[in-house]
């Protein structure tokens, strides 16, 4: 159709709408799963006039708009718009300038489920009407507990919101100054002229050891609850979010808050992150390097106790490499990936459809599902100038399953604590740790840490089960301006045999191509990245990483 065509109807119609860019790069592939069948992938297209930022689904099905005009110059300035999902009947909806806030973390949009207001972080957009029929809207801050929402020990007072299926209760990471994190939940309630986040409870754990009574000199290992928060699941009891179960590289979990229990939702060596769930709760989207050219999966191939209490500050240099890096100029894709929940819950080696189809265009945030469950959509980034397009994956084939149902929100979060006064003295703790872990079945692990960023950890026998055993060590030194070195010589013995025999030498994390892998030569002539990783047969060289 014409744009003329297009003004015409507009005008007969008496409605606010632009002309649009025409479709492009649409393609089909087959899903891995055939229960998926084939995925449609296309570029939404939005008004030519118009810079696009980002996108995502409301919960009615249209799509949410963040853009600029050419002639803005403001960052503060936010704009938003409901258009439908083909691109058409682009309505702006609000625009102003929103007053910068000590110790924020830029913007994020995240539409709460009466569809009616928009969470930008310290702010709600609110309409006295759905946002399909906005004609008015308010902006209105909101009220952190006092003790993340400013001071010295904070770096950031949220790094990830995001808002329950009640409209009521809300979940937030907060950035310490110390390089730590620690993840909330409370309720968002209107008081006033704003809003106010009460009752608060952190739900991630502040101290993973325990004194170990069956050792003096022991300390027992706690798994560790929390991460950055990504969405609520299972009928809004449930948080997905970054963590990890058996490898020292993120995966996708979910904390169950009426349990305590942490599920892993993914399970690949490399690079994963976000996984977002689709309506019904059976397939998901996820930001993951598996099928990128720089996927760090040498890292996380051999499985190590304790991930996330005995770490090795790994994910920091992965996540740089793998995608900051991607985002800029080095050669690769950060997802996203479209995975069947159950089968990438239990399938061994299970990676999903790649949506990713040029490697000019990566993946930004965020994602999100139509209501309807067919259809996901995320935002890509255009290497050269960047530009920004919205994709969207329909799932012709797929019988969608009735939405998950919400449930009441847990009474009481076992872990959890609602003491705030904490916050302050976690953010202040000294990252000095010297602890030593006794197996069920044999040996010990050591493992040290410093404030100066220099982790050691040896195995001595290590075995928690007579089917696997662990000897050997990995130390990890951390500079941010200069050169970061990991090494790894692990042996895993018994039914699942493994080996780590590895050298990593990473340049600075901010620079153009920021965490570059190293390969020149020492004065003895070795590289100073070489090595491998082997897991159950397979074998992954640090020299396939060169670029």
């Amino acid at each position: 159709m014409k744009a003329g065509t297009i003004g015409a109807l507009c005008a007969a119609a008496a409605v606010t709408c632009t002309t649009i860019a025409a479709a492009q790069d649409t393609s089909t592939v087959q899903a891995v799963d055939r229960e998926i069948g084939r995925v449609q992938i296309a570029t939404v297209p939005v008004p030519a006039n118009r810079i696009l930022r980002t996108a995502t689904f409301t919960p009615s099905g249209k799509i949410l708009v963040t853009y600029s005009d050419k002639d803005d110059t403001d960052r503060q300035l936010v704009r938003l718009a409901i258009m439908d999902e083909d691109g058409r009947n682009f309505r702006p909806i609000f625009a102003q300038v929103l007053p910068k806030v000590e110790k924020d973390n830029g913007l994020r949009y995240m539409v709460f489920a009466d569809n009616k207001r928009v969470f930008l972080g310290d702010f709600v957009v609110e309409c006295v009407s759905s946002l399909d029929a906005c004609t008015k809207s308010s902006l209105l801050p909101v009220e952190y507990p006092a003790e993340v929402a400013a001071g010295d020990h904070i770096s950031h007072r949220w790094s990830e919101m995001i808002i329950a299926p009640d409209n009521l209760h809300v979940a937030w990471t907060t950035l310490l100054s110390n390089y730590s994190a620690i993840v909330f939940v409370g309720e968002m309630r209107r008081q006033g002229q704003g809003y106010r986040i009460v009752n608060p409870r952190i739900i991630s754990t502040l101290d993973p050891f325990r004194k170990d009574p069956a050792h003096a000199d022991g300390t027992l290992a706690i798994p560790v609850n929390g991460g950055e928060v990504k969405q609520f699941v299972a009928g809004g009891t449930g948080i997905s979010l970054v963590g990890a179960v058996k490898r020292d590289l993120p995966d996708s979990v979910v904390q169950h808050l009426d349990t305590d229990l942490t599920e892993g939702i993914t399970d690949t060596p490399g690079y994963t992150e976000t996984t977002i769930f689709s309506p019904d709760e059976r397939l998901g989207i996820t930001m993951t390097a598996r099928f990128s050219k720089a996927d760090p999966a040498i890292l996380g191939l051999v499985p190590r106790p304790y991930p996330t209490s005995l770490n090795m500050s790994l994910p920091m240099l992965a996540y740089t490499y793998a995608v900051d890096g991607v985002r800029g100029e080095r050669s690769g894709n950060i997802g996203p990936a479209l995975i069947d929940i159950a089968k990438s819950k239990t399938r061994e080696g299970y990676l999903g459809t790649n949506l990713s189809a040029d490697e000019q265009w990566v993946f930004r945030s965020p994602m999100s599902w139509h209501p309807g469950g067919g259809k996901a959509m995320w935002i890509e980034g255009h290497r050269g100038d960047g530009a920004v397009r919205i994709r969207v994956a329909t799932l012709p084939d797929y019988k969608a399953g009735p939405k998950a149902r919400m449930r009441p929100f847990p009474r009481k979060i076992p872990g959890s604590s609602s003491d705030m006064s904490l916050v302050k003295p976690y953010a202040e703790k000294s990252q000095n740790i010297d602890v030593k872990v006794y197996g069920r079945n044999s040996g010990f692990i050591t493992y040290r840490r410093t404030p100066e960023g220099v982790i050691e950890k040896t195995y001595s026998n290590f075995s928690d089960t007579p089917q696997a055993v662990y000897s050997g060590n990995e130390r990890i030194e951390v500079n941010l301006g200069g050169r970061s070195t990991y090494t790894a010589n692990v042996k895993l013995s018994g039914a699942k045999p493994g080996v780590m025999d590895l050298k990593m030498t990473f340049g600075p994390l901010r620079a153009r191509l920021p965490a570059q892998l190293i390969f020149d030569r020492d004065a003895s002539g070795m590289p100073l990245t070489h090595g491998y990783a082997e897991y159950e047969g397979r074998r992954l060289d640090a020299q396939n990483l060169a670029p």
